[in-house]
């Protein structure tokens, strides 16, 4: 590249031209990617409508960007787009925080809000059951929720993401690899909790690893799918 790398994708993003973005970095083994790099081809991919490569993309930035208001904005961005409003709310919160009163901020921060208030399914912590004529059903995160060291708050943010699983799962996919992907995606937004349940005087520890770990291998068993619960969960920090 360039021997200021950065200078023409930004010549590019003021021209709109994002799909030059993309192809650009692109270009670069994935292992030369530093976390500029991986942030402004995040952000092409949102420009583009494509959040859940641009979500899948900031993920593997996230330890570095736990203290960067603009990480966890282009993260809120994804999950607006990508229609999952408390994941959303989560991050334009955690923006407001790091960098507070910035107005494309706070606009966002208002519309994910309004998004949640007005859900009329919201996730309550208690049990899976699948949308068809089966009376099967099982527990979420039982252990989590009977122990009061983990606020109920907060294991409600570790079931949305196993939910989205499910959600998928019910859908009828089958294929392992799209799977895996989701469930990775799932486990990268638990991890991101962590510093939300140290700031509770909580932490996903040991109680909290198995029953995510139980609750994951239940969904697997009910959906078939043969994914071993490690290889499901390999992404965890905890």
């Amino acid at each position: 590249m360039e021997k200021d790398p950065f200078a023409q994708l930004i010549i590019w993003h003021q021209e709109d031209e994002h799909e030059k973005i993309v192809g650009r970095i692109m270009e670069i083994p994935q292992s030369d990617r530093d976390y500029n790099t991986v942030s402004l081809l995040a952000r092409a991919m949102n420009n583009l409508e494509r959040y859940d490569e641009a979500l899948q993309q900031l993920l593997t930035i996230a330890k570095q960007g736990e203290d960067d208001p603009l990480w966890h904005f282009r993260v809120g961005y994804s999950y607006y787009y990508l229609e999952r409003y408390e994941e959303a709310l989560r991050e334009f919160e955690m923006t407001d925080k790091l960098e507070p009163g910035d107005s494309s901020t706070l606009t966002l921060l208002d519309w994910s809000r309004s998004k949640v208030d007005r859900k009329s399914d919201k996730i309550k912590p208690s049990v899976l059951e699948v949308q068809n004529n089966s009376s099967a059903s099982f527990e979420y995160l039982k252990d989590m929720y009977i122990d009061g060291y983990y606020p109920d708050f907060l294991v409600d943010k570790v079931k949305a993401e196993l939910v989205k699983v499910v959600e998928f799962l019910e859908q009828g996919n089958q294929d392992i690899e799209e799977i895996q992907s989701k469930l990775d995606i799932a486990i990268h937004a638990i991890n991101a909790l962590a510093e939300e349940f140290d700031e509770n005087d909580s932490e996903i520890e040991t109680v909290a690893r198995e029953s995510i770990a139980q609750t994951v291998e239940d969904i697997l068993a009910f959906f078939g799918i043969e994914i071993d619960t490690e290889e499901a969960i390999r992404e965890r920090d905890w």
